[in-house]
Order: C-alpha cells, then sequence, then structure tokens
C-alpha cells in the first residue's frame, strides 16, 4: 500500500515558509479542515532559473499580453515580439455572439435554456464534430438537459477526474462521429481544454460565458498581491487568465494551415 507520509512531511515542512508571495488558506468542507499553501508570484521560482541561464526564448500561443508575463515570471528586461500566425485567415470564421451571460448573479433557467439553444443552433449548422466549453461542471450540467431536447445528434459529456484512458476512449468515440457530427460538452479547465489535437475532426469550439475563477479567498489573494506589486491584480489575477483560457479552448479547432473551423465566443461581456 502506498504511504502518503512523505508527501504531508513536504507540506507541513514548506508551511513554515516564507510569507511574501504565499497564501496559506484553512477553509472547513463539511466536516473536515483543508489547508492549502499557494504560491502566488511564480517568479519566486522561475527568477532564479533565468538568472543563471546565458538567455532564454520563451514560446507560446497564448503568452498575451506579453508584458504580463514578462512581469510575472521575473524578466523586467525581456525582448517582447509577437508574431502573426502562420495558418490562412480565411479558414478560420470567428464570432462573437453578445447574448446570455454566465455571470453568476444573473444566472437562472431561462440563461440556461437561452444558452442551450443558441448552442444546439449553431452546433446543428456546423458540418462535423464540434466542443462547447462551459466554466463549470455545474454550469454545464444546469444547460445541458436544455441542450440534449434541442440538438439531434449524439451527445458526449466530460466528466471530472477522468484517467488518461477514459479522455482517450472518450475522444476516440468522439472522433468516430465525424461524418454524422457530434457534440462534446466539456469545461474550459477541464481535460479538453488545452493540449488536445483532432485535426480534420473538430469543426468548432463554442466558448460559453467567461471561465473567472471564484472569488474565494485564494483568488482575492493573488488580486492583492498583483495590485500591490504591479497595480494589476485584477487583470494579473483575474480577468486576463480567464481570456486565456478562452484563447486555448478556441484553439482546440485550428491546428494545422488545412483545418477550417468556426470559432464561436457566446456572453454579453465579450
Amino acid at each position: 500500500r502506498n504511504s502518503h507520509l512523505a508527501t504531508i512531511a513536504n507540506f507541513l515542512s514548506e508551511w513554515k515558509g516564507p510569507d511574501k508571495g504565499f497564501a496559506r488558506v484553512l477553509s472547513r468542507e463539511n466536516l473536515s479542515v483543508l489547508l492549502s499553501n499557494r504560491c502566488l508570484d511564480p517568479a519566486l521560482l522561475t527568477k532564479q532559473v533565468f538568472d543563471q541561464c546565458a538567455g532564454a526564448m520563451i514560446m507560446s500561443a497564448t503568452l498575451q499580453p506579453l508584458s504580463m508575463y514578462a512581469d510575472i515570471l521575473g524578466l523586467p528586461n525581456a525582448v517582447q515580439k509577437s508574431f502573426p500566425s502562420p495558418f490562412p485567415e480565411q479558414n478560420r470564421l470567428a464570432l462573437i455572439v453578445p447574448k446570455t451571460t454566465t455571470k453568476f448573479s444573473l444566472r437562472n433557467e431561462q440563461q440556461y435554456k437561452e444558452i442551450a439553444t443558441i448552442c444546439a443552433n449553431v452546433a446543428q449548422i456546423i458540418p462535423g464534430c464540434v466542443m462547447i466549453f462551459f466554466p463549470s461542471y455545474s454550469l454545464r450540467d444546469a444547460v445541458a438537459s436544455y441542450f440534449a431536447e434541442k440538438y439531434d445528434k449524439r451527445i458526449f459529456y466530460e466528466k471530472p477526474g477522468m484517467q488518461k484512458e477514459e479522455k482517450q476512449k472518450l475522444l476516440d468515440m468522439f472522433s468516430s462521429q465525424t461524418k454524422l457530427g457530434a457534440v462534446l460538452l466539456g469545461v474550459a479547465a477541464g481535460s479538453f481544454g488545452e493540449g488536445i489535437d483532432l485535426p480534420g475532426i473538430l469543426k468548432g469550439v463554442i466558448v460559453v460565458g467567461l471561465p473567472l475563477e471564484r472569488p474565494d479567498l485564494e483568488t482575492t489573494q493573488l488580486i492583492s498581491y498583483y495590485d500591490a506589486a504591479f497595480g494589476k491584480g485584477w487583470e494579473y489575477g483575474y480577468t486576463l487568465p480567464a481570456m486565456n483560457k478562452c484563447i486555448q479552448n478556441a484553439g482546440r479547432c485550428i491546428r494545422s494551415e488545412k483545418d477550417r473551423g468556426v470559432l464561436v465566443f457566446l456572453d454579453e461581456r465579450y
């Protein structure tokens, strides 16, 4: 039987570490008391590595805005450069649908029905497989039953905590519906929101709402930390990370210069 004592010992040792750049959180969930120790500032680790390098090149399709990543990685003198996508722009139809919202204070059954209707209408038109990403599983499930009433092709559901074999099996079944068309209902920060390539299969992505973090203790600490460090707490700790998730989700569709697809961002806040 595996023992977790070493992991627990390491956690308790780090609990006594430095205060600056870390947030220690005690919370209660039912009868359990949960302890977490979150590093708020990745530069505390990355800056040491980069300072020992003669040079470093950092690349990603989602390092936007560049100035934010230079700040949070501890690279104040970084040379920043962005390049246009090499993929033909005419192969991509990007749409903003400024209707509905997933804003917490405005969530209700009517919103869920309207989100389901718009998603079903769009997914029906797109010839092929479509992924729809929601901010959370709870919101996805609130919309899913209404969506199923309006969408007449096969529907697949991402599950939380899926193992590698489960994920691959689900993708294989989803991919087998290329000719008939199908939808996979997923979550922005879940298993399929990034790192998935389905060339020639995925023809559309719908990003529903903004995957903003819950304003819990850790998030508010992160906002406060970046506000004190750079005067950009809400941008660095809340808004821009959510927008990057949206871009990563949308990026599942166009993976090569030959791919053609539709990207839809559904929320009045876009």
